[in-house]
């Protein structure tokens, strides 16, 4: 066995036995609290943030479904609007309105 493997082992051994135990130290303690205490702060916020949400939901639920029957009508009224001839006449045009604007716009920028 070679002095720098005898040194190794002694190393090794001596290690093992002096650093089984950290010792506390306030500074760690005070610190480790801290942390403890922001995570907890945190878990809180982020449960209570989604409860808040959820209540929130339900609060506004009424006014929700209000406002997707609204939608849904409107939405209903311009599909029917846009099937007629002349509705589709007039989307046509302002689609080839659109798509000129466009291309005259990107030839002035060359």
């Amino acid at each position: 066995m070679s002095e720098q493997d005898g040194f190794d082992v002694r190393l090794a051994a001596h290690f093992e036995r002096e650093h089984r135990h950290v010792p506390a130290d306030a500074f760690v303690a005070t610190t480790m609290q801290q942390v403890r205490v922001g995570r907890r702060r945190r878990d809180f916020m982020r449960v209570g943030l989604r409860v808040g949400v959820l209540g929130a939901a339900v609060v506004a639920s009424p006014w929700l479904i209000a406002g997707v029957q609204r939608l849904n009508s409107a939405l209903e009224s311009s599909l029917n609007w846009a099937g007629r001839g002349s509705g589709a006449w007039v989307l046509g045009g302002l689609a080839v309105v659109v798509v000129l604007a466009l291309r005259v716009r990107s030839r002035s920028r060359h």
